[in-house]
Formats: C-alpha cells, sequence, structure tokens
C-alpha cells in the first residue's frame, strides 16, 4: 500500500495497513481530530510516523520495521494516546523510535499524554546518535509499561508534570553522560514523579543534568523513589540545584552511588534511605495483591531467592506513601490508586519488589513479548 498523507481531516482513521517501501514517511496527519490509527505496518522507508497540530489521537498497536529515521514523531498534539505499539530501531543519525518534538517554538508543545506497554527498541549497535523516546517539552505525561531500549539514552523526559512509572529503561551508553532516564537540557523542569522502574546498563542510571556544565537550570519537585537501578556506571547524577526526594532506591552493581555537582550539591531535596544489592539476592515471585470479601486489600511476601531476614510493607496510594500503612492488609476507599512496595533485607542486601495481579482490560505489549516482566501494579479503587 502506498503512504498515507491526511491533512485538516476529523474523524479519520486508518486501520489494518502494511505500507512498504514508502519514498518518504509511511503515515502522516497534519491538522487534524479525533484520529485513530492501529495495526499499521510501516517498513523499508525512511520514516515511519508523523502527527502535527491534532487533537485526540489514538496510536495503537502499530510497528515499525526497517525504518531509518523517527518511528513515530508528533508535534503540537494533545489527548494522546500511544499503547501497544512496536518501533523498531531507528539507525538514521538523530533518529528515535518516539519524539515529541517541539521544533523551537513553543506553539508545538505537546500535552496531555499517555505511553504504555509499547517497546522502543533503538540499540546499542544503531548508527543513530540519539535514542529511544524523547518527550522534549511536553506536558502532563504518563509513561508506565513500556520497554525502553537505547543507544546515547533510552528516555529523554525533558517535560513538565511527569508520571514515569514500572517501565525497563536500559543501554545508554554512547558517551559518557548517555543515560537510562534523563532531565537534561538547559530550561527550568518541574514536577516528575519516577517510581517502580528498572534502570539498567547505562553510563548514568538517572540524571538530572545538561548538555553542559552550566548550572542554571532547576529541577523542581522531582521525587525518585522504588526504582532498582542495575550495572549503571553512576547510579544517580545531578550537576543542577534541584527539589524533592530521592530514596528507597536499589543500587545494584553500580560503580557510583551518586555523583552530585555543583550546584547539584546544594539542594533541598531528600535524599536517604537508599540501598545496595550486589546482585544475589532477589525477588523471583512478585508479591500477590489481592482483594478480599471484607472490603480490604491484602498483601503476601512473594518469593525470594533465598528467605528474607526482614520485609518492611508500604502502602501508596497513587505512588505516595500512605502514613502508617505497614501492615500485610489494608481498607480501601474510592479515589485511591492503590499499590504496594516490599522492602527486604538479606544479610547487608535489600531489594525491594512491587505486589501484583494479573492484567484485566489492558495488557501491555511488552509484557505480552516478554521484554516486560511484571503484571499490574496499579488498582483504582
Amino acid at each position: 500500500m502506498p503512504a498515507v498523507l491526511r491533512k485538516k481531516v476529523h474523524g479519520a482513521s486508518t486501520r489494518a495497513e502494511v505500507i512498504d517501501g514508502a519514498e518518504d514517511i509511511g503515515v502522516a496527519y497534519q491538522v487534524f481530530s479525533d484520529t485513530v490509527v492501529e495495526d499499521v505496518i510501516v517498513k523499508n522507508s525512511p520514516r515511519g510516523f508523523k502527527f502535527h497540530n491534532g487533537n485526540n489521537l489514538v496510536v495503537r498497536r502499530c510497528e515499525t520495521e526497517n525504518v531509518k529515521g523517527d518511528g513515530i514523531y508528533l508535534t503540537k498534539t494533545k489527548n494522546v494516546l500511544l499503547e501497544n505499539n512496536r518501533m523498531g530501531a531507528a539507525p538514521g543519525e538523530g533518529a528515535d523510535c518516539c519524539q515529541f518534538a517541539y521544533q523551537n517554538s513553543d506553539d508545538n508543545i505537546s500535552s496531555d499524554v499517555v505511553i504504555r506497554g509499547n517497546l522502543f527498541l533503538q540499540s546499542p549497535t544503531s548508527t543513530s546518535n540519539k535514542g529511544a523516546l524523547v518527550c522534549d517539552k511536553t506536558r502532563n505525561y504518563l509513561v508506565e509499561y513500556n520497554f525502553i531500549g537505547g543507544k546515547n539514552f533510552s528516555f529523554s523526559s525533558v517535560g513538565d508534570d511527569a508520571v514515569v512509572r514500572s517501565n525497563i529503561m536500559r543501554d545508554g551508553r554512547m558517551n559518557d553522560y548517555s543515560f537510562g532516564y534523563g532531565i537534561g537540557d538547559k530550561a527550568d523542569r518541574t514536577g516528575h514523579h519516577v517510581y517502580d522502574n528498572w534502570i539498567e546498563n547505562n553510563n548514568r542510571g538517572i540524571s538530572l543534568s545538561g548538555f553542559s556544565d552550566q548550572e542554571r537550570a532547576f529541577r523542581k519537585d522531582i521525587d525518585i523513589h522504588d526504582n532498582v537501578i542495575n550495572g549503571c556506571d553512576i547510579a544517580f547524577f545531578a550537576n543542577r540545584p534541584w527539589s524533592g526526594s530521592f530514596r528507597r532506591n536499589i543500587f545494584m552493581r553500580c560503580g557510583q552511588d551518586m555523583v552530585l555537582k555543583g550546584k547539584g550539591e546544594a539542594t533541598s531535596g531528600q535524599i536517604d534511605g537508599n540501598y545496595h544489592n550486589d546482585g544475589s539476592f532477589l525477588n523471583v515471585v512478585a508479591p500477590p495483591l489481592r482483594f478480599n470479601s471484607d472490603g480490604k486489600a491484602s498483601v503476601a511476601s512473594g518469593e525470594w531467592t533465598s528467605e528474607p531476614d526482614e520485609i518492611v510493607i508500604q502502602w501508596r496510594d497513587k505512588g505516595l506513601d500512605i502514613p502508617g500503612a505497614n501492615r500485610p492488609s489494608i481498607a480501601v476507599a474510592p479515589g485511591m490508586e492503590l499499590s504496594c512496595v516490599l522492602l527486604a533485607r538479606k544479610g547487608r542486601n535489600w531489594m525491594l519488589a512491587i505486589a501484583e495481579t494479573a492484567y484485566d482490560e489492558f495488557t501491555p505489549r511488552a509484557w505480552e513479548e516478554k521484554k516486560l516482566p511484571w503484571q499490574k501494579r496499579y488498582l483504582s479503587i
């Protein structure tokens, strides 16, 4: 099928198409609303999908294969759902698997975005000098249950009001500043809630930085907790002033725990309660999360490589600790988004596990393709 190019359309959809060998972009929508693109494959083309100046967009179960440039490229979009797509490695110079771009104009900023269940398969062997996922000046975005590969970086998250949880982010190794999760431009950024992720094999696991050594940009209300940072040269790096917290994270086989430089040291944020693991003590079966007939939720300890010496339970609402909620069961109330983390110790090794239940109305493609090892972790009451 030839490329799909649509302009000034409303209520239009593209479904179940294979676009092979487009001269430029496989699918492009410009000036649109109420648009659904599902089960579309773009392959052997210079670029994949492009969306500009639109509202109410769903891109679901789409794929790129042998696409040199950006897999999905979006500007000036609002109310966007990217769900269960599979974006192959983008090997072109400056190419990403997925990019929300603003093209040096605030008129092109995207907002109100959900990115979930996708596979962004950038590769360390790619000839790209970029990475997998970029949210550039994006506002109000939720990123969850994705596998995010990398090259120069895994996820460049340089917007405001972000919730980033239960993703795998790995393989940012191209430069000494390369990262798994990074807030790395020269402007102020605010409101990043980053939790329950597995961040692996990066030069810097999580980086509050920039593209130079200047120290002007402020990172405000950055809350980073309950992540496993594994096999990174530096687990946490900050050379900008920042506020918020960095707590209850696991440093597993990292070269250095934290490097705080310049104004990154003069922070009003809390750095407390982070733990080490040499890789010998792991959770092998997640703690099961259940609702009971008595109107309470309960959690069990799951299974570990060896019996823990101690386990600490912490229930959360919308990812935030519920004070005093440290028992195996909890009363629930309407409006909660309930989750539970277990922090276990064996000798000097600490490990965390997030309680799980079975997927129901939504199943991540990343899990179906065995790139994501966990099931549903957040329950809306």
